[in-house]
């Protein structure tokens, strides 16, 4: 009997983060959720860190992830980097969002840095979501990129 299984099947998920940027009504702030394969996280901060394999089951091992990504993510102003502030994690599915804020509504002709785990993974693709009165502006960090701009 002859199987066929579908290419799908066996894809590699490439190592990513999906961040997004949005101001919020309700709470007076900006914030900033980025989103992490667990995987990708537990082990790249891990060796990043020169620590055994992390387990985001750990509360201390997710706080050391979320503390990791706050070092490896800025918005940058005329003044220099804004003064963003962590939030928190969380665990959901296989993902971990790390949630951060800013106090103002994001201007533009900013810069965005991000180098999240590219010291790891430098191929990975981070990408950033500007939600801005219903428009949403991608950034896109490949290869060399952690810094680009926001402009409107």
């Amino acid at each position: 009997m002859l199987t066929i299984f579908a290419s799908s099947a066996f894809a590699h998920r490439e190592p990513g983060i999906l961040t997004t940027i949005e101001w919020n009504n309700w709470i007076e702030r900006t914030e900033i959720i980025h989103r992490v394969h667990t995987h990708d996280a537990e082990i790249g901060v891990a060796v990043v860190d020169n620590l055994p394999l992390l387990s985001v089951a750990n509360d201390e091992d997710l706080a050391r992830i979320a503390l990791y990504v706050e070092n490896h993510f800025s918005i940058l102003g005329k003044e220099g980097s804004l003064n963003i502030q962590l939030i928190g994690a969380e665990l959901i599915g296989d993902y971990i969002f790390i949630y951060q804020e800013w106090i103002e509504p994001l201007s533009p002709n900013i810069f965005i840095k991000n180098d999240i785990l590219r010291e790891i993974y430098p191929l990975q693709i981070n990408q950033v979501n500007i939600i801005s009165e219903g428009n949403i502006r991608t950034l896109i960090f490949t290869e060399n990129e952690t810094i680009l701009p926001y402009l409107e």
